[in-house]
């Protein structure tokens, strides 16, 4: 019948085909294109259907396929990386490289829809990642924990900490600024402003958070801002600073650059990739997390400046 020819297919393993309504370890992680040990993993906390003969673990084929049906929306097919959450220009250049170099055998697709609306797709299974953003570094460790434990599956995420960027004001070159104020006390002249427009960017986004924080630090309150404009994306937003549209945005140094504006650093900030367990382990993920380590990540890091990469990646687990 139809609908069992994905179950009765032969499986190409190593070379031979084979019939066996068992996998073995080696050839699960052949088809699934992971480690041997990520299978005993997966196997021992009962996240794929097994079972142990004579002390050792085998695999139903009809269950792993129904398994892979059940879950390739939650990340488990091989050949593709969807990522979403925080906008940032470094993260652009690297998932545009990594598209090109696994453009014959997987896909990368990058969403940069906010950090909020990204957590929300990664926990109903949509994408298979997200970068976050919660405010300057010095208090985000915290405030991403408290962040995460908000969505339902969070006990099986992880966080993998890799970058961190410089992030403020972006400010048009005809706006009025004290020229021998502090940048602190610039901040709080262009917060505290009745008059300049503000390119506001979505909710759930976390450059509007730390707009929020800079406004709290002085004494107002982000619903007072002037806005000229609403922007999905932090190019949109320096684009209408850039054309007049908006006097003021929050962003980072790289975009400022971009569109020679001034920029004003408000506080350092760190970007954080959050993801299933499962999914880190993944060959296509592994490949992505070297490339935001790699000698490529520091040299357009450079290019664009205001950006710290960590020299590995720091994992951290959530507890329930």
């Amino acid at each position: 019948m139809a609908s069992n020819v994905s179950m009765d297919k032969l499986i190409d393993v190593g070379g031979q085909r084979t019939t066996s309504a068992f996998l073995t370890v080696p050839e699960l992680a052949e088809l699934l294109h992971v480690n041997e040990k990520k299978i005993y993993q997966l196997a021992g906390c009962g996240e794929i259907p097994g079972t142990k003969v004579t002390g050792k673990w085998i695999f139903p084929r009809r269950l792993i396929d129904d398994w892979l049906l059940e879950s390739s929306h939650g990340g488990v097919m091989h050949d593709r990386l969807l990522i979403a959450g925080s906008d940032d220009r470094l993260v652009h250049q690297i998932c545009n490289h990594a598209a090109i170099d696994w453009q014959q055998h997987a896909l990368v697709s990058y969403s940069p829809s906010g950090t909020r609306h990204g957590l929300r797709m990664l926990d109903s299974g949509r994408i298979d990642a997200c970068f976050i953003n919660w405010g300057a570094s010095e208090i985000s460790a915290r405030r991403h924990l408290g962040l995460l434990r908000c969505y339902r599956n969070h006990p099986s995420w992880i966080i993998v900490r890799c970058v961190q960027r410089d992030q403020g004001l972006i400010v048009s070159r005809a706006s009025e600024l004290p020229q021998s104020a502090s940048a602190d006390d610039t901040i709080r002249t262009l917060v505290t402003s009745t008059t300049l427009g503000w390119a506001m960017r979505q909710n759930d986004s976390g450059t509007e958070r730390l707009l929020e924080d800079l406004c709290s630090t002085h004494g107002q309150s982000i619903a007072s801002l002037k806005v000229a404009t609403h922007c999905n994306s932090e190019t949109s937003a320096a684009a209408a600073v850039n054309t007049g549209r908006a006097d003021v945005c929050c962003g980072v140094q790289s975009t400022a650059s971009e569109f020679n504006l001034e920029f004003l650093i408000a506080a350092q900030v760190s970007l954080d990739l959050v993801m299933s367990r499962k999914t880190y382990f993944r060959t296509l993920m592994q490949d992505f997390i070297k490339r935001l380590h790699g000698d490529g990540a520091s040299t357009i890091a450079a290019q664009l400046g205001g950006y710290s990469l960590l020299p590995e990646a720091s994992l951290v687990t959530l507890d329930n």
